[in-house]
């Protein structure tokens, strides 16, 4: 069980990594004007889904294995795709970047995505049917990666390999930053949950002993009521 446990948020926030990726692909395909440059966006955010699709699978059969208090916590919501970063509430990453730096993104990205999947391997194992289809991913993001490198090199011959080196070393920092965020945010839930619930519980006892009668105006002169009336 304490294996399960400690495989969720992993599960949890792959999954979400995927989803997000998807949905920035799709918008970068909706977002070009050359026909063959869509499709390979189309085609890109086709797998991410697909990925995505994957892992919330694997998140949910782990989910009934615990309880259900637990399992709440890993429910997805399309909000927390934004809340956790993985989506700017700014816009897509296509909108909010120049072309080159959307391209050095992907590029980086799906090499630590892979690297990220080499670990996930490791805990599930590489011979078991979850481990199989991991592996599979890891291929296609080695594909994706693969493509954004050909269309970088190609489009943008003059920029330095140290300079892409740079682009991941922002993007690895980023993620970093991501995951501190998160461990912040729940380490602050797990703090002002109970304070919360300690206000709402003194509040409930003091709306208990409100007398409501005198919310009641009907046939009352305002002017002799008390002083000391919450009206």
């Amino acid at each position: 069980m304490k294996n399960i446990q400690s495989e969720l948020p992993i599960f949890y926030e792959t999954a979400h990594a995927e989803l997000a990726s998807a949905l920035e692909m799709l918008a970068a395909c909706k977002g070009t004007d050359t026909p063959k440059q869509a499709l390979g966006y189309f085609m890109h955010a086709k797998d991410e889904y697909m990925h995505a699709k994957c892992f919330f699978k694997m998140l949910s059969q782990r989910g009934i294995k615990v309880s259900l208090e637990k399992a709440r916590e890993f429910r997805f919501t399309p909000p927390s795709l934004i809340i956790k970063g993985y989506i700017s509430n700014k816009g897509f990453l296509i909108d909010t970047m120049k072309l080159k730096d959307f391209i050095a993104f992907v590029y980086t990205n799906e090499l630590l995505a892979k690297s990220s999947f080499e670990n996930i391997l490791n805990l599930v194992g590489s011979d078991t049917d979850e481990g199989k289809i991991i592996s599979s991913i890891m291929m296609d993001e080695l594909r994706h990666h693969g493509m954004a490198k050909k269309y970088f090199l190609k489009n943008y011959p003059a920029l330095q390999p140290w300079q892409l080196v740079m682009y991941r070393f922002r993007e690895t920092l980023q993620n970093k930053g991501r995951k501190l965020y998160d461990a912040n945010l729940k380490f602050l839930d797990k703090i002002l949950t109970p304070l919360y619930k300690g206000m709402a519980f003194v509040a409930g006892n003091m709306a208990r002993k409100l007398n409501l009668n005198e919310f009641k105006r009907e046939g009352k002169n305002l002017m002799e009521i008390s002083s000391k009336s919450i009206l």
